[in-house]
């Protein structure tokens, strides 16, 4: 696939114009990776130096957890990453640490831009900038959303506290 038509379908730069995807293209350090299933892409707790884009296979999101009542630590899955998604969004974000650990369970090919190097043109280009962070956003709340529904599906949800102003 043409690596700009993949930019033009990925969800986090779906809002921007020809002229600013082009300018996201540019940018140098974008490489290519491929993974085989099994292989992780990151590990949670990682520092997050790259933002990936999907481009063929799948990936799972997965958040560490401990088995309730056990020392045992279980990894949940949080999401699915195919075609066009993206992953790795901490990279962007300060403090820059892997929040979840990306697996490949397919063989997948990933294309990755540096963080730094995104984050300083999304500075240099605000409305740019404003774009894809409301974008990322979306993406951001989705998967919490589905790592709530994770966990409200395993466990009985907690009880609800009445919170009185002082």
């Amino acid at each position: 696939m043409e690596f700009l038509q993949l930019l033009k379908r990925c969800e986090v730069f779906v809002g921007l114009d020809d002229h600013d995807l082009q300018k996201v293209a540019d940018l140098p350090s974008w490489r290519r990776h491929t993974y085989n299933a099994g292989d992780f892409v990151f590990q949670e707790g990682a520092v997050s130096k790259d933002f990936y884009v999907l481009e063929e296979g799948e990936i799972n999101l997965l958040v560490t957890s401990r088995k309730e009542g056990t020392k045992k630590v279980v990894q949940l899955p949080v999401d699915t990453v195919t075609r066009g998604d993206v992953f790795g969004w901490s990279s962007l974000v300060a403090p820059h640490a892997r929040n979840m650990s990306a697996l490949c369970i397919k063989r997948s090919t990933a294309v990755a831009v540096s963080g730094t190097e995104l984050n300083e043109l999304m500075d240099c280009n605000q409305s740019l900038g404003y774009e894809i962070m409301k974008s990322l956003v979306r993406v951001i709340a989705r998967r919490l959303r589905d790592l709530q529904d994770e966990l409200v599906g395993k466990e009985k949800p907690p009880p609800r506290r009445e919170i009185r102003p002082e």
